[in-house]
């Protein structure tokens, strides 16, 4: 076998493998953010979501049975009540606060 041969062609394989490696798109960082966009929208959903209602439905419950037992401090009402609307209306501001900023 002739050793020089050999070596010439794997030399070429190579050098052509990394050219299309340079030319590909996702190593020439050209790619979507997709996958971190997938995971912070997840995120959202599970703080925003039915667990997030289960929370707030509980809180308020609980501001029930203060209250109905003539314990209920009015400062942590209005912060548990103000806390469930920034939860629940986070991406309305986040999105009124981008619109008007020309975004």
């Amino acid at each position: 076998m002739d050793y020089r041969k050999a070596g010439g062609f794997a030399l070429r394989l190579t050098a052509a493998a990394a050219i299309g490696i340079m030319l590909a798109p996702a190593s020439a960082y050209a790619q979507s953010a997709e996958p971190v966009e997938s995971v912070l929208e997840w995120f959202v959903g599970v703080l925003q979501g039915n667990i997030a209602r289960s929370i707030a439905i509980i809180a308020v419950c609980f501001l029930g049975f203060l209250a109905m037992t003539g314990r209920l401090v009015w400062m942590m009402a209005f912060s548990i009540i103000i806390g469930i609307a920034l939860v629940f209306g986070a991406a309305s501001f986040v999105d009124s606060v981008r619109s008007a900023a020309g975004g």
